[in-house]
């Protein structure tokens, strides 16, 4: 089975679980309504799978895209900044100082 149809199918069963479970628990117990439930989990799978930029559904590139994607990629090292070190005011009081 495709990689794809299968994320499709979890992300359906998450959906009808959830959509049954707030059905159940919102106190429907008919089987009917319940059956119409399922098939409104529907809906947000096929909205996925209907959008050809979505990652997980839609188009994806080939591996050979990846690759030469990586290689030409440019890495831009910076160095770090350090914050300046806090000078003291040499006011205040004086601490454990014998008089």
């Amino acid at each position: 089975m495709n990689k794809q149809i299968k994320n499709a199918l979890a992300s359906y069963g998450r959906s009808v679980l959830g959509a049954a479970t707030a059905m159940y628990a919102s106190g429907v117990t008919d089987l009917q309504t319940l059956a119409y439930s399922l098939l409104g989990a529907l809906i947000p799978v096929a909205l996925r799978a209907a959008n050809p930029n979505d990652p997980a559904f839609g188009k994806m590139p080939s591996a050979e895209d990846v690759d030469k994607a990586v290689k030409t990629a440019k890495v831009v090292k910076k160095t770090a900044k350090k914050a300046p070190a806090k000078k003291s005011s040499g006011g205040g009081k004086p601490n454990n100082q014998v008089k």
